[in-house]
């Protein structure tokens, strides 16, 4: 969906009520600046889901996740997660910054698990809820950026509004960190 707003918002978002011809320029850039978030955040979504389900495949032999098929959809999330952030400091959006962020330190994180030289006894097991959990970060975050902030309109209202958007965030950074000590200590999986 977000591709089909990148390639044509005025048929997207105004089917059957045109818009004058002086705003559609700066309604087009908007749209697509936005629908480029939501890209982002799909292809995380996706990317993480993928790295999961693969992981928990693979289990201890590395070697299953390091082909292109697994890895190109990394790079892809790498190089989108940089343009985000680039577009993000130039127009001055915080919430693109923050989830460039996120999609960068994906990237490198599910780089690093793969292309480690010495897995550790049941390490899969932690990466792949750690990878689950992240993927629902991005779910919900998704969710709150394109239909949940008008559930929350009248609560959450102005500059207010980011809370919604970062609360998936944050309680899953949390969770992810308390879950992989609990299952480092109960698995006796060496940091």
């Amino acid at each position: 969906m977000s591709i089909l707003v990148l390639i044509d918002p005025i048929a997207v978002y105004t089917s059957g009520n045109p818009l004058p011809a002086d705003k559609q320029e700066h309604f087009a850039r908007v749209r697509r600046h936005f629908s480029s978030f939501l890209l982002l955040l799909s292809v995380l979504t996706w990317v993480t889901v993928r790295h999961a389900y693969a992981v928990l495949q693979a289990k201890s032999a590395l070697q299953q996740l390091k082909c292109w098929q697994l890895q190109l959809p990394v790079l892809l999330l790498l190089l989108g997660s940089c343009y985000m952030l680039w577009s993000g400091w130039k127009s001055g959006t915080v919430l693109f910054m923050v989830f460039s962020t996120v999609g960068i330190v994906t990237a490198i994180s599910i780089w690093r698990y793969t292309w480690q030289t010495k897995l550790a006894q049941r390490q899969w097991i932690i990466e792949h809820f750690s990878s689950m959990i992240a993927s629902g970060i991005a779910l919900y975050t998704a969710f709150f950026a394109a239909g949940g902030r008008r559930m929350l309109a009248g609560i959450l209202t102005g500059h207010w509004q980011i809370v919604s958007w970062l609360i998936a965030p944050i309680i899953g950074v949390l969770a992810i960190t308390l879950f992989k000590k609990y299952f480092e200590r109960k698995f006796r999986v060496a940091p």
